[in-house]
C-alpha cells in the first residue's frame, strides 16, 4: 500500500469511527448518568435512542447533499455539529439538555458514516476500492470491542463527562486531518444540481 493510500485510509477510518465510538464508549456511562442527573432509566436510554435516530436520519440527508456540494463541506459541517453536541453533552446540567445535545451529536456523526464511503467510490474502483472499504468495515467491527473497554476506563478515572470530551477531541483531530490530508474528491462538474453540471 502506498503512503497516500494509507493516509487516506487513516483519515476516512477516523471519520467513520467517530459515530460508533460515540455510541459504544457511551454505554458504560448510562448508570452513572442516571445517578448524576437524577434521571430514570427510560430517560437515560432516550439519550442513546435519540442519537441512533438522528444519525440514521442524517445519513439519508447528507449523502445527496455531498453529491451536490462536494464531500468536504458536509464533513466539516458534520464535525462541527458533532463537536457542539459533544461539548454540550459534556456540560449538560439535566437529562433533557443531554438528550438535546445527543440529537445534535448524532446528526453530526451521520456525515462521518455516509460521506467516507462516497469518497472511496470517488477515488478508487476494483481491488483498491475493496481494500479501502474493508478497512472502513474493520472500524465498525472493532468499535464494539474496544470502545466499551476504553469508555469504562475513562469513566472510572475521570467520570462519564470525560467520554464526551474524548470523542470531541477525536472529532477535532479528524477535522485537522481532513483539512491537511484529504483533497476534495467530487469534481464540480459532476455535482448533482450544480450550475456547472451538464
Amino acid at each position: 500500500m502506498s503512503p497516500k493510500f494509507l493516509r487516506i485510509a487513516v483519515v476516512l477510518g477516523l471519520l467513520s469511527a467517530i459515530g460508533p465510538f460515540a455510541i459504544d464508549m457511551y454505554l458504560p456511562a448510562l448508570p452513572s448518568i442516571g445517578q448524576d442527573l437524577h434521571a430514570g432509566t427510560a430517560a437515560v436510554q432516550m439519550s442513546l435512542l435519540i442519537f441512533f435516530l438522528s444519525m440514521g436520519f442524517g445519513q439519508i440527508v447528507v449523502g445527496p447533499i455531498s453529491d451536490m456540494v462536494g464531500r468536504k463541506a458536509p464533513l466539516y459541517a458534520g464535525l462541527a455539529l458533532f463537536m457542539v453536541g459533544g461539548v454540550g453533552s459534556a456540560m449538560a446540567p439535566t437529562i433533557e439538555w443531554l438528550i438535546a445535545f445527543r440529537f445534535l451529536q448524532g446528526l453530526g456523526a451521520s456525515a462521518g458514516m455516509a460521506v467516507p464511503r462516497a469518497i472511496v467510490r470517488d477515488l478508487h474502483t476494483g481491488n483498491e476500492a475493496a481494500k479501502l472499504m474493508s478497512l472502513l468495515m474493520l472500524v465498525f467491527s472493532v468499535s464494539p470491542i474496544l470502545a466499551p473497554l476504553t469508555g469504562s476506563q475513562i469513566i472510572e478515572s475521570f467520570g462519564w463527562r470525560a467520554v464526551f470530551w474524548t470523542v470531541t477531541g477525536a472529532a477535532a483531530l479528524a477535522t485537522i486531518l481532513l483539512a491537511t490530508s484529504l483533497k476534495e474528491t467530487r469534481p464540480v462538474e459532476e455535482r448533482a444540481g450544480s450550475s456547472f453540471g451538464t
